[in-house]
């Protein structure tokens, strides 16, 4: 078999670049967003990354051992195995381009073992090929070859070198949280709830296979009395697997968890005329009035299913994302109810806006003195501004704290703080310590205020609030303090969000 010309070779390494694009470019065609035709990339470059986490060493072994053996076969490859390489390239190329676009908007350097083992499949690719690169210079009928083959080489390198140390396990590696577990077992069963008829009438086709319900968790074999906890979801993500973990960790601790699904794609009149003005921590979107609809009625039918050993005195009310902007509504709803009078805790994670409605509009006054809230966002979030939160904790006002939770690189894996980190699939080393490790604390100070116990209930409240404590984010394996929590008790007065007093989207 002859080796294919140039123009052949050039088209063939095209050809595997565009096989690499097929999937995002057929979702293009039918229709979605860029968001939903380089989702399905993304969740898989997550699952090839925690992959090659868990087995680094193995694949290091096989490329050390790939690398000379790709040498050994340059001067003896069949052309049938050059051509396979040049395609292979090709598409490696491809994969490369769509993950540095992600990560450009969403992984922000988190993915360091992905691009390190494109590049050795390029470097063992351009060994087939042509083998040790050859002086450009000597043979001028070879030089666009030579130099074309340099250039493949080097990009090789350059991708291999960061990720180098950390696939072959010499970089320091993150702390491990020892958080002690729940005492509980968790039971959870879901209750379709009645969508309004001025809802489901103008839902889209996104969601047609999903059955909005509440999702109830419970401890298991609980027989006392137990605070409520209620949690929302964030756009375009009803699905209760996504936020098992958050769940369960509060339950486990001895609180009914009351997981509220709400419609994201909804059209009601005027969605694709309006234009977008976000300021103050709210935006005019016209779909939060018929999801606060909705969110209304999966509340009202919540209180015909919940247990009677459910105190809803003793309240916490969270989301995450678009569902912490909701939150908001449902503070509002259960403060009208005078639910969480006792002890109220506020969870706002990676917030989006609330509404501008007038209608919807939140009465803070009616916040209880017993009252602590936590409003994080991430550095790196590449989804929502800061300023979102930044105004939500103006609002909720004494007794809230800021918190920016950071990204910090020095070792592997790197902990990069995402706009997804409380979701169960982003659920690493960074979101124990950032996240989880405050779930607990936020269910066990809701528990010991309703068991009357002064003394736990002050030492939770010292883990939520502005100490050391709560900023302390461990050390690396070789002794380095990860960078720890920032916080403000007023970040709208801080020099590093004070922008925000005047800041207005999109």
């Amino acid at each position: 078999m002859d080796l294919p010309s140039k123009r052949k070779l050039a088209l063939l390494f095209t050809a595997g670049f565009v096989f690499a694009l097929l999937e995002p470019l057929i979702l293009l065609a039918l229709g979605n967003d860029l968001g939903g035709a380089f989702w399905p990339m993304a969740k898989r470059s997550l699952e090839w990354t925690y992959f090659l986490r868990e087995n680094h060493s193995l694949i290091f072994g096989f490329f050390l051992i790939a690398i000379p053996f790709s040498y050994y076969r340059s001067n003896k490859a069949s052309n049938l195995e050059k051509v396979i390489a040049i395609f292979v390239t090709g598409f490696v190329f491809g994969l490369l381009s769509i993950f540095m676009l992600l990560n450009w908007a969403y992984y922000r350097d988190a993915f360091l073992l992905l691009p390190t083992t494109y590049g050795f499949i390029m470097l063992c690719s351009a060994l087939i090929i042509r083998g040790i690169p050859k002086n450009p210079f000597k043979d001028t009928k070879e030089r666009f070859s030579n130099i074309a083959h340099i250039i493949l080489v080097l990009i090789a390198v350059w991708l291999i070198s960061p990720g180098i140390t950390a696939m072959a396990g010499l970089s320091p590696s993150p702390p491990k949280l020892q958080m002690e577990k729940g005492l509980y077992e968790v039971e959870i069963k879901d209750y379709e709830y009645p969508m309004p008829e001025e809802v489901s009438s103008i839902q889209g086709d996104y969601e047609e296979d999903v059955v909005f319900s509440v999702y109830i968790a419970l401890p298991k074999d609980h027989d006392g009395m137990m605070p409520l906890a209620i949690i929302l979801h964030g756009f375009a993500n009803p699905f209760f697997e996504s936020y098992v973990d958050w769940v369960e960790t509060l339950a486990s601790r001895g609180v009914a968890v009351a997981f509220i699904q709400y419609p994201s794609d909804v059209m009601p009149p005027g969605h694709d005329t309006f234009e977008l003005h976000e300021e103050a921590g709210m935006s005019n979107h016209p779909y939060h009035i018929p999801r606060a609809v909705a969110i209304d009625s999966a509340l009202e039918f919540m209180t015909t299913v919940l247990p009677e050993n459910v105190d809803s005195d003793f309240l916490l009310v969270g989301g995450h994302s678009l569902g912490a902007g909701y939150s908001l509504l449902v503070l509002d709803w259960a403060l009208e109810k005078n639910w969480g009078g006792q002890a109220l805790f506020v969870s706002l994670e990676a917030p989006y806006a609330r509404p501008v409605q007038e209608h919807l509009q939140i009465n803070s006054t009616r916040i209880p003195d017993n009252f602590l809230a936590h409003v994080a966002v991430s550095e790196d979030d590449m989804s929502v501004s800061d300023c979102f939160g930044v105004h939500h904790q103006e609002l909720l006002g004494e007794g809230s704290l800021f918190i920016q939770i950071p990204s910090d690189r020095y070792g592997f894996p790197r902990l990069v703080a995402s706009h997804y980190l409380q979701a169960t699939e982003a659920h690493d080393d960074l979101a124990d310590w950032g996240f989880y490790r405050r779930v607990a604390s936020q269910s066990n100070w809701l528990v010991a205020s309703l068991q009357g116990d002064e003394s736990k209930e002050s030492e939770y409240r010292n883990q939520l609030t502005d100490t050391d404590e709560l900023r302390y984010m461990g050390e690396w394996s070789d002794g380095t303090p990860v960078l720890e929590l920032r916080t403000y008790e007023n970040a709208i007065s801080s020099n590093d969000f004070n922008y925000c007093q005047e800041w207005t989207g999109p």
